[in-house]
């Protein structure tokens, strides 16, 4: 059975799939809803939970992503392990990875505020060993290879082709939601200004979509980093500016970038470029979000919010 982009597999296919994969049977299966760029299905069994992602895109693979699992376990990074993993099998035609669970749930309920922060910390430290990866390249981690071992690359050979391909386009959609023309110019200034702050360092590898959600504990313990789905070449500080960017997002009293920064900085010192470079990557980030707005929602206007923020923070710095 080949399916078509787009074409969520059905629970009796996924139950199909777990069951010869792992050579066991599974209780229940749940569809995950929350997850963008892949589909996502919880698998109970009698005795664990795994989770099956399946990519949409036919001609893609998970070798890349299982691979950067892999590097990051042994760097004592806690992210799932890979319990399975097939490149585009004959009963699905998409490929699929069934990683063990992470325990807990994301902080954004977590506790205290207190309780909230350590784990920030945790976090933090991390995020900041994630981001010593490297990655041959910019932008998204090439997925076209099914080939494990090979070195990450990014779609982008350059720094300035990964941050400019779309800036224009991405301004002009600014432009007719919420931003006037003085505060396009502002942006473009900003960018073309901070670009050399931004180009200082190898491309790394980064989370990508790493913000609360991502990141989970239980019993008040930081348990791990969850969803690599959007990974990318990029600077060792991208994560932290996408993590500003939407800190807050889901309880405006709960913000904790600054304790995810302070566990960075016990892995590697910021310094104040530094600072300066991760309100930039907010700032794009939040540019490039808003220039792909498709139906308008609360999401959006917490990205307006905070680009304009960084817009000022950013027009007193440089």
């Amino acid at each position: 059975m080949l399916l078509k982009k787009n074409d969520a597999p059905p629970i009796d296919l996924v139950e199909q799939i777990a069951n010869e994969s792992l050579n066991k049977t599974v209780k229940t299966i749940e569809r995950e809803l929350s997850g963008g760029s892949t589909y996502v299905y919880r698998l109970q069994f009698e005795d664990d939970t795994l989770y099956l992602r399946i990519l949409p895109e036919e001609d893609w693979s998970f070798a890349a992503e299982v691979q950067v699992h892999s590097l990051l376990r042994e760097r004592g990074v806690l992210v799932p392990k890979v319990t399975f993993f097939a490149s585009h099998p004959r009963i699905l035609g998409m490929s699929f990875m069934i990683v063990e669970e992470i325990h807990g749930a994301n902080v954004i309920n977590c506790g205290s505020k207190d309780m909230y922060d350590n784990i920030l910390m945790q976090a933090g430290k991390q995020i900041a060993v994630i981001n010593q990866v490297r990655v041959d390249g910019f932008s998204w981690v090439k997925r076209d290879n099914d080939e494990s071992g090979v070195p990450l690359r990014g779609e982008k050979i350059s720094l300035h082709d990964y941050l400019y391909e779309f800036l224009d386009k991405y301004l002009v959609v600014l432009s007719q939601n919420g931003f006037n023309q003085m505060e396009i110019s502002q942006i473009k200034s900003l960018l073309n200004t901070g670009t050399a702050l931004m180009g200082r360092h190898e491309p790394c590898l980064a989370h990508g979509d790493f913000d609360d959600s991502h990141i989970f504990s239980h019993n008040g313990a930081f348990t791990g980093i969850i969803d690599f789905g959007e990974i990318q070449g990029s600077s060792p500080l991208y994560d932290l500016g996408h993590f500003k960017l939407h800190d807050g997002q889901y309880d405006p009293n709960r913000q904790g970038f600054r304790s995810l920064a302070m566990g960075y900085n016990e892995v590697r010192e910021l310094s104040h470029d530094d600072q300066l470079e991760i309100d930039l990557w907010a700032l794009w980030i939040g540019v490039r979000r808003l220039g792909r707005v498709r139906k308008w929602c609360r999401y959006h206007d917490h990205l307006l919010k905070t680009v304009k923020i960084e817009m000022e923070l950013l027009g007193n710095k440089l």
